[in-house]
């Protein structure tokens, strides 16, 4: 049974009082570890309990206003790579010193190959600076943020193959994570980077290429709902308006080439109010008309409702969910001009959020699974300014989580993860026998190889002598879903007391400091909690 149905069958016994769908509502329940915990795992990767403790003083409105107003301006990638090998022969990169930055660099290498390994090496850097800025982050919903705008306006690496246009799209989405949805995604239509990867640079009035104008629509503004009921011919027009536009590679920008553009009035279908967009090769008139025409429309602002609710909700938006929480959302944000920080600000400040059904009923995809267990076992990284002793780190954290079928700069395709969109499965699909062996692996190894002070977690509760209440606060802070009185008995009895119901084995042990019981019991039960099903839920 799926959970949020298991609790909908129990729910008269367990909250008679409460109503399940409170829409907006402003939350005025009980601000306990749970809902901040469960605020914290679903705004950011993991949730310390530094943090915990930090938002738990808090109410639960000025919880979320910090974690909405704490944004910052990261210092860029840096060259972290020494001298370049091809064929036997030693080049360097002479367009950058390693330390500094490469990004406004153009990689102008006279050799081919030379060019292509340039590019490959800052790539890396990018992913290393990222994965830095993940497992460093503050207390902030940036993090959380900038990755589902690159899951929205998906770009892979491997058709880009340009490590400036890379960085530069994602600061594009860095530097507006909270901000205006509408500029955001008309700075989106012109980006080199989403020019090369849907054929942007090729559109022409000679051969109109409609890749970009139906993903525009159909993935990144309108959607598919049963309201998005623009037409073939608006593709076509879309088509027509961004026709022309190229990319100038040194110094990087875009610009209208107005021997490229159609000039010609586009007339769009009644969904969008018969509107005829008049043609000019002033590069912004067009350009601004689109974007006004689209988000006119009442869907625009519910279809971006929808994906963020789905990213930090639950998948499943039925009729109820729709009228009483994704309507009222996207009136926020129309309000609002599209500042999505309002939108947000209403969800998470809503009795919706925190409504029991809410909690631990999604699987954590690999950048949770990975950061999050690091940060709550408060494993120390370097800053991720720290390009020598950082970078090789962040390397492997990046590694790991495209291992387990989330890749930064390389998802799937245009639509993003599949995770967030793919019926029915949606979540599970993070969970297959291709990942699950490599996310047991992973916790396993971070227990065998002390990368985690399993000792140090257990010391920290309240009272890590009692084999019951260590138990209780150990899966109270690792665990959404808890354990049932049988499970908890099970884990004790077979890590802690030797297979027996005498609570003194494992006191005793504490107590007198006994290390090699103490060790290998806990290496033995952490590695067996982050094993259980429940562990993989966020």
């Amino acid at each position: 049974m799926d959970r949020r149905e298991f609790f909908k069958s129990t729910r008269k016994t367990r909250t008679a009082k409460r109503k399940y769908f409170a829409g907006l509502t402003p939350y005025t329940g009980t601000w306990s570890v749970n809902e901040v915990t469960h605020l914290l795992k679903r705004t950011m990767f993991g949730a310390k309990k530094t943090d915990v403790d930090h938002f738990l003083a808090m109410s639960p409105g000025a919880a979320v206003d910090e974690l909405l107003n704490n944004i910052s301006s990261p210092a860029p990638p840096v060259r972290d790579y020494g001298l370049l090998e091809d064929d036997g022969v030693f080049y360097d990169d002479l367009g950058v010193a390693i330390g500094q930055t490469w990004v406004n660099d153009p990689n102008i290498a006279s050799a081919v190959e030379i060019r292509g390994q340039i590019n490959n090496r800052r790539v890396e850097s990018l992913k290393k600076w990222w994965s830095g800025l993940i497992i460093n982050q503050s207390r902030s919903i940036q993090e959380k943020m900038v990755l589902f705008w690159h899951h929205h306006f998906s770009v892979m690496e491997s058709e880009i193959d340009n490590a400036q246009f890379l960085y530069r799209h994602h600061q594009l989405l860095r530097s507006n994570v909270l901000g205006n949805f509408k500029t955001l995604v008309r700075e989106i239509t012109i980006d080199p980077a989403m020019l090369v990867h849907l054929n942007g640079y090729l559109n022409s009035r000679q051969a109109p290429d409609e890749n970009y104008a139906r993903e525009l629509q159909e993935l990144f503004t309108i959607g598919k709902g049963n309201d998005s009921l623009y037409t073939e011919n608006d593709v076509i027009a879309v088509a027509r308006v961004l026709t022309g536009w190229r990319i100038n590679s040194i110094p990087l920008g875009v610009y209208l080439d107005a021997g490229s553009h159609d000039t010609g009035a586009k007339t769009f279908s009644a969904f969008y109010n018969n509107t005829t967009i008049n043609g000019s090769t002033d590069p912004d008139q067009e350009l601004d008309a689109l974007m006004d025409m689209l988000f006119n429309t009442t869907e625009a602002a519910r279809f971006i409702c929808r994906k963020l609710y789905k990213w930090f909700v639950y998948y499943d938006i039925d009729d109820t969910t729709e009228a009483e929480v994704i309507i009222p959302m996207a009136d926020v944000l129309r309000n609002n001009n599209y500042e999505i920080k309002f939108a947000l600000d209403a969800l998470f400040k809503s009795e919706h959020f925190f409504e029991t059904l809410h909690h631990a009923c999604y699987i954590k995809n690999p950048f949770d699974f990975i950061a999050g267990t690091l940060r709550e076992f408060n494993v120390s990284f370097p800053p991720y300014t720290d390009y020598t002793n950082g970078y090789p780190l962040f390397y492997s954290i990046y590694n790991n989580a495209a291992q387990m079928q989330q890749q930064l700069f390389q998802p799937p395709d245009v639509s993003g993860w599949p995770s967030y969109y793919q019926e029915p499965m949606h979540y599970e699909l993070w969970v297959n026998s291709n990942s699950l062996p490599k996310r047991a692996d992973f916790t396993d190894a971070l227990v065998n190889d002390a990368v985690i002070d399993v000792r140090a977690f257990a010391g920290n509760t309240s009272n890590p002598a009692d084999p019951n209440q260590l138990i209780n606060d150990i899966t109270a802070l690792l665990l959404r879903y808890p354990l049932s009185a049988n499970s908890k008995r099970y884990v004790k009895t077979q890590f802690l007391t030797n297979n027996t119901t005498d609570d003194t084995i494992w006191t005793n042990a504490w107590n007198t400091n006994n290390n090699g019981v103490i060790n290998s019991s806990l290496n033995n039960l952490f590695k067996f909690l982050m094993n259980l099903p429940e562990f993989h839920l966020c």
